[in-house]
């Protein structure tokens, strides 16, 4: 496989540009990436451990091209290449709980195509594939519904529960600094 970069998105060319022209292609296509994390050492872990926070480094969509690696931050970026070079309405979102020692959190991609709404998920290894709705609420709605259920989310945390636009955060950063870039652009009232 053959790998041209274009300033802002990556470009296949030969076969696999061939074969990946809708999201179902890119999903299938994305079967081989596995869910690990990089540190800023380049090297990669599969548990999902505290130290995460700060030694994690978010790859360039060509890195997870190469590596076939990536966690959901790392394949959002990836897929949210795609999307934009194939011109589709799309946003990349996150989903986060704030407890006082843990942070789940979750990042994914959601695209419009005639009047529907699509949640295209590979990283959610339960919820893999691609779920259609009715409107933009009702596909947030059900994430929101499936996050609170994995993560044993109670009543009262829920006013500690985030759902946001993901921005494109420069590459090889980890979630630390992430939230200090949130932070400097968040007006203070």
């Amino acid at each position: 496989m053959n790998l041209i970069l274009n300033i802002d998105i990556i470009i296949w060319d030969g076969d696999c540009m061939d074969s990946i022209n809708t999201p179902q292609d890119l999903l299938k296509f994305m079967d081989d990436i596995k869910y690990e994390w990089m540190d800023k050492k380049g090297n990669f872990h599969t548990e999902l451990v505290p130290e995460m926070f700060t030694e994690y480094s978010l790859m360039s969509p060509e890195e997870v091209l190469k590596y076939k690696k990536g966690v959901c931050t790392d394949q959002s970026e990836f897929e949210r290449d795609w999307f934009k070079k194939h011109n589709y309405n799309f946003d990349v979102m996150s989903i986060q709980l704030f407890r006082e020692n843990d942070a789940p959190g979750h990042a994914f991609l959601w695209y419009e195509e005639n009047g529907k709404y699509y949640w295209f998920e590979h990283a959610w290894g339960d919820e893999a594939g691609i779920h259609k709705y009715n409107s933009y609420e009702e596909l947030i709605d059900d994430i929101k519904s499936k996050f609170i259920i994995q993560n044993d989310i109670k009543e009262y945390e829920m006013s500690n529960l985030v759902i946001k636009q993901e921005k494109e955060y420069p590459y090889h950063i980890s979630y630390e600094e992430m939230i200090e870039i949130d932070n400097k652009n968040t007006k203070k009232l």
